[in-house]
């Protein structure tokens, strides 16, 4: 059959139904959503509700605090030194790692020596990489004998070796709002340094004599400016 120019096209249906209905319903969802959004006054819920949006397209940057945590506890745990050197748990959302007995500090002391460095930069490096805006709690302890602190009390010496920690993170990039160094003193002892006669055990002075860094979720504060002139200021996510 010979093709005629003049003829009308042939009869395609009604295909184009398909694409207009998928189009008004992508119009449909957008009058959803700013509706969802339309009492402003209510800031938690409209900051939710922009969050779970985010989720859905963004699935694999959302796990949850206790599951990046968790994470991070297995990626410290395969360092060699790390096991070896510290203890590490997760407990009430909260990373610690223990640097038990004389690993960081000899007694009296609080300037980190230079073997010592390799494992502490090990952990610092570690938890950088997985995200540097984790908020980092350090508590330093001494054990209670003050014959060779250079301080008059454990309070201060415990504060200035959580210093030095604090000051290693800072080196290495984490901002200071979220580095906390705490002095604990000889208080929350592990194991009594005296025996029954009252004689020092100084390997029982060397576990109290720890440094316990904790490592907590970040929590970002700042402006959210919308497109529909919404302005929110001091919004708090913990991611």
């Amino acid at each position: 059959m010979a093709f005629d120019p003049l003829s009308p096209p042939p009869d395609e249906g009604e295909g184009w139904l398909v694409s207009y209905a998928d189009l008004m319903t992508l119009i449909a969802c957008f009058f959803i959503l700013m509706v969802s959004f339309a009492d402003f006054s209510k800031k938690e819920e409209f900051y939710l509700k922009t969050r779970e949006i985010a989720k859905h397209f963004n699935k694999e940057k959302f796990l949850n605090s206790e599951a990046r945590l968790k994470y991070l506890e297995q990626e410290l745990a395969k360092h060699p030194e790390l096991k070896t050197k510290t203890k590490i748990s997760l407990k009430d959302s909260e990373l610690i790692v223990i640097f038990s007995g004389s690993i960081l500090f000899d007694e009296g002391q609080y300037s980190i020596p230079q073997e010592s460095l390799k494992t502490l930069d090990s952990l610092i490096d570690i938890i950088k990489t997985e995200n540097s805006e984790y908020r980092i709690l350090i508590e330093g302890y001494a054990d209670d004998m003050l014959a060779k602190n250079p301080f008059k009390n454990a309070w201060t010496l415990s504060a200035a070796r959580s210093s030095s920690v604090a000051e290693r993170f800072e080196y290495f990039g984490f901002i200071k709002e979220n580095i906390t160094p705490i002095g604990k003193g000889d208080t929350f002892k592990l194991v009594e340094s005296k025996d029954k006669f009252g004689n020092r055990v100084e390997a029982n002075a060397r576990i109290n004599r720890r440094v316990v860094v904790k490592i907590l979720e970040p929590v970002y504060k700042k402006k959210i400016k919308l497109g529909l002139g919404v302005y929110f200021e001091d919004a708090e996510e913990n991611r």
